[in-house]
């Protein structure tokens, strides 16, 4: 008698999930989380305003909304002629990482708890180098910067390169009233294939964020 329970149970299921395809379901799905991580430009430029101003990034850029990940906020930007992506991550009140880390070089043995911190990548590093330094002078910020270079575990021969950089900013949505807005640290992320990324790309885009 269970195991027939069990069988028709299995028969309902599979009938529910033939109708929810059948139906359209999982194009209603789709869309609305397009709805949600593409909203229209002007709705997004306001809701991101603690990050920055990205009101004069180029249009070659699209600018999406993130899920919130254990609750830490994200920005996402991917350059459309080549596919490269830059993540944005608030670290809220995680004392992890901050800017004048990348002066001291303290951010060499900072580097891999940060990137861990991006928890919804697939990609895991390992055999992490740093290859670079640099600061980009965006408009109204220093953004000091590492580049590195990684291989991807458990994936042979796989290696990715990148950078990483942080800045500060005030999380002016969030401000309450009669008080000064917090500043956060804000981690920027952008890593692409070995020989594929391209650092340029990343250097127009923060330089074209008013903070």
């Amino acid at each position: 008698m269970g195991c027939l329970k069990s069988l028709i149970r299995k028969i309902i299921f599979i009938a529910l999930l033939i109708a929810f395809f059948f139906f359209g379901g999982c194009d209603f799905v789709v869309t609305k989380y397009n709805e949600f991580t593409c909203p229209p430009r002007e709705e997004l430029l306001e809701q991101s305003k603690d990050f920055g101003d990205f009101s004069q990034v180029s249009s070659d850029y699209r600018l999406t909304r993130s899920l919130n990940i254990a609750g830490y906020r994200k920005f996402n930007s991917e350059y459309l002629p080549t596919g490269q992506k830059i993540t944005i991550l608030d670290m809220k009140d995680k004392e992890l990482v901050s800017p004048n880390d990348f002066s001291t070089k303290a951010i060499d043995t900072k580097i891999d708890d940060t990137l861990k911190m991006f928890k919804d990548s697939l990609v895991t590093l390992e055999n992490l180098e740093i290859t670079g330094r640099g600061v980009i002078y965006a408009k109204g910020k220093n953004i000091p910067y590492v580049n590195f270079k990684a291989d991807v575990k458990n994936v042979p021969f796989k290696t990715v390169e990148g950078m990483l950089g942080a800045y500060t900013s005030a999380n002016v949505s969030r401000a309450k009233k009669d008080k000064p807005a917090q500043q956060t640290v804000k981690v920027v992320l952008s890593m692409r294939d070995c020989k594929k990324y391209n650092q340029q790309i990343s250097t127009n885009y923060l330089k074209s964020v008013r903070f």
